[in-house]
């Protein structure tokens, strides 16, 4: 009996068939999601960094990252339909990616990067009145890596201004809509431009129609350069951006436009708020070399209102750099720009223009810095 009970249980036994072993291709793996302020990914341009991401306010931030394998997601929200961005990968000519407001979700084009990486560059085209923009992370499918980035090149430009200085519309040409916010691109701004000419790090602190003491409207109670150039985020009063951060070699001020827009201001005020916004910016960065460059959106046809505009500002800047010379600061010039007229519609410089600013302004630069 028991030999027979021993012989049914083994039977039993071997018609219970193993468990079956789980089976890997069926696990689903969940892909890593890398905030925005991981040290992997590096930024040039003033952000302000929340616990929902990076903010983005002033045009020209750069975000930079590098990756291998699969390529990763790129997570960002939008407050407007007007926030534009530049995307390259490795240097090539980037593509235009325009947000829709709120989340917005970019993946890469699908193909694994070369063990040694790609580096992927997102450049903001568009300023703080046209939407803010948030920079969120990153999402990594299996099999991507982040590498460190390159680092930023030693030199440091700053550039304080307002729409020119921005890249506004600077992209347009008829029959283009001349006001389309996707002709902005900060990218092609001089003030960009000659930070690549002279290998050097950029920070756009610039905003569209504002001035030293009033904007063109000629309103004195908003956030004129004074205001904005000690701030973050340019809108929001609380966002006290740190100078520690990025001290500038050089410091480009090309103001004035339209602090003039509605009429001439009284030259001695005028002269003052430049010589007292100087200040600031001095006080801010001792041993920076300072250029107040003039404008380049008056005429100059004598006898004409542009003319007066043109010649008064002139005066003004050369006054303030002369008085600071005369007081033992060496490093600081006015520069003269050129008149150039945009396009018949639009008053706005155009990318070739800028360019032209650019060869105007290497000069002075190269020479009060020793590059």
């Amino acid at each position: 009996m028991f030999v027979a009970a021993s012989l049914l249980a083994a039977a039993v036994v071997a018609q219970i068939p193993p468990a079956p072993r789980p089976r890997t291709d069926l696990i689903t793996l969940r892909p890593t999601v890398v905030p925005a302020g991981d040290s992997r990914i590096a930024y040039m341009g003033r952000v302000a960094f929340a616990p929902d991401g990076a903010h983005l306010g002033f045009p020209g931030i750069v975000i930079r990252f590098v990756y291998r394998g699969p390529a990763p997601t790129l997570r960002l929200e939008a407050g407007s339909p007007d926030c534009y961005f530049n995307l390259a990968c490795n240097g090539w000519d980037p593509v235009v990616i325009r947000l829709r407001p709120g989340a917005n979700e970019i993946h890469l084009p699908s193909g694994a990067a070369p063990p040694s990486g790609w580096l992927v560059e997102l450049v903001r085209r568009t300023e703080a009145w046209q939407g803010l923009a948030t920079f969120q992370g990153l999402i990594l499918p299996e099999g991507c890596d982040l590498l460190p980035p390159p680092p930023w090149p030693p030199r440091k430009l700053m550039f304080i201004g307002d729409s020119i200085t921005c890249g506004e519309y600077v992209e347009r040409f008829p029959p283009e809509d001349d006001n389309s916010p996707r002709t902005t691109n900060a990218a092609r701004s001089f003030g960009m431009l000659l930070a690549r000419w002279l290998n050097a790090q950029v920070h756009l602190v610039s905003y569209g129609g504002r001035g030293v003491m009033r904007d063109w409207q000629g309103n004195t109670n908003v956030n004129n350069a004074p205001q904005f150039f000690q701030r973050t985020m340019p809108d929001d009063p609380a966002s006290r951006w740190d100078h520690a951060a990025y001290v500038p070699d050089v410091v480009v001020i090309s103001l004035g436009q339209n602090d003039f827009s509605k009429d001439l201001p009284d030259e001695a005020v005028y002269t003052k708020a430049c010589d007292d916004f100087v200040g600031e910016v001095r006080a801010a960065y001792p041993g920076a070399a300072l250029v107040l460059a003039e404008v380049s959106l008056f005429g100059d046809t004598p006898g004409t209102p542009d003319r007066a505009k043109r010649d008064q500002l002139h005066r003004v800047l050369a006054a303030v750099a002369a008085r600071r010379r005369a007081g033992g600061d060496a490093r600081i010039v006015d520069a003269p720009v050129r008149y150039y007229p945009g396009t018949p519609t639009n008053a706005h410089t155009v990318a070739f223009q800028d360019e032209q600013i650019a060869q105007e302004l290497l000069g002075p630069i190269r020479a009060l810095a020793g590059w």
